[in-house]
């Protein structure tokens, strides 16, 4: 039988297709290849690649890209409707609505997020006021009930900080874990996963990323 006419080879390279995953790296580290942050994410992709060979992975470098501070004028045409809008409103607009196809388009997220002074860094504050936005990721019905958009998704949450912290103080957890976790839940996403690595400043320090990823 011709190779082209096996219906189990057919069936191997549908299944294979069907296990391919929309994968987008966000990266909010400005170190570069010193980053445990982004290396935790390439040894998240690497896990996920294996799983669901084929993927397609998009990498949104927030460091390079610079998304810009949510002004005025912005603000005020992302309320109104896209039918309403004049050019310069539009154009106002086109970052956050690129930012948006991307994440619609994902079906994995990778999000890097090192601690920096206990909180995130600017670059990812930044492009989180880009994708919060009603009509796009969040609405309300007529009972004032409140409805994330972006559903069907996973996150895991590539997080590194300096420091080892404890129970008493954990602002890895309080104002990381937590931040984000309220913000992709309020625009519709539940499947969040985060893998920490914490004391990566220690003179000892080392870390195995796959063995951090052994679960994905």
């Amino acid at each position: 039988m011709s190779p082209f006419l096996n219906p189990n080879r057919y069936r191997a390279k549908k299944n294979n297709y069907m296990l391919m995953k929309n994968l987008l790296h966000i990266i909010s580290s400005p170190m570069g290849n010193y980053s445990h942050s982004i290396q935790l994410g390439n040894a998240i992709i690497k896990k996920l690649v294996l799983k669901y060979p084929g993927s397609h992975i998009t990498e949104r470098n927030l460091i390079d890209d610079r998304p810009p501070y949510l002004d005025g004028p912005q603000i005020y045409a992302s309320f109104k409707d896209g039918n309403n809008i004049t050019e310069e409103e539009r154009q106002k607009l086109g970052y956050s609505d690129t930012l948006l196809s991307e994440i619609r388009n994902a079906d994995v997220i990778i999000l890097g997020a090192p601690m920096y002074n206990f909180g995130i860094h600017a670059t990812l504050k930044a492009y989180i006021d880009q994708i919060v936005r009603l009509g796009q990721t969040i609405k309300y019905q007529a009972d004032g009930t409140r409805i994330g958009l972006l559903t069907d998704k996973t996150v895991y949450l590539a997080i590194t900080a300096g420091g080892s912290y404890n129970q008493e103080f954990n602002p890895v957890n309080d104002y990381i874990v937590n931040h984000l976790t309220a913000i992709l839940k309020y625009i519709g996403i539940d499947d969040i996963q985060p893998l920490i690595i914490e004391g990566t400043k220690k003179p000892d320090f080392k870390v195995d990323y796959d063995e951090i990823c052994r679960n994905i």
